[in-house]
């Protein structure tokens, strides 16, 4: 439990540093340089997922003292695939539906996104090969 207490922690560090950064390209992309919302989420998510994929991958998880960077960040793409995806769908969705700012639509998103990208992360693109041997014996 202690393991996954600094693991949490660490995850937040990391995205609290990501949100600052993506959020910046974000506000910057919308606002000064009047670039659709949906553009300005992609490429905020592009910077987002290299920064976060290298500090979560040396730092929060560590899979294995063997580097296996590149094998691994096809499925941390992956992953964060499905999460632009679905952040997208959901704020296009909210925004033309509704109306609303598509800035405070994406900052009430966060929460969801956060946890849906720490899950993938624990548990499936990151995940050591030591829970990975232990998940096929449960």
């Amino acid at each position: 439990m202690h393991k996954f207490r600094i693991e949490v922690t660490k995850f937040s560090l990391v995205g609290a540093a990501n949100f600052a950064l993506t959020f910046v390209v974000f506000t910057t992309m919308l606002r000064l340089l009047a670039t659709n919302y949906l553009l300005a989420l992609w490429v905020a998510w592009i910077v987002g997922i290299l920064f976060s994929y290298v500090l979560n991958f040396i730092w929060v998880f560590k899979p294995e003292q063997k580097i296996q960077f590149r094998a691994r960040f096809v499925k941390y793409f992956l992953a964060s695939a499905l999460s632009i995806i679905l952040n997208m769908l959901i704020l296009g969705y909210i925004v033309e539906r509704n109306h609303f700012d598509p800035f405070y639509v994406q900052m009430a998103l966060l929460p969801l996104i956060v946890s849906f990208n720490f899950a993938t992360a624990r548990f499936w693109s990151l995940r050591t090969t030591h829970d990975a041997r232990r998940g096929e014996r449960s």
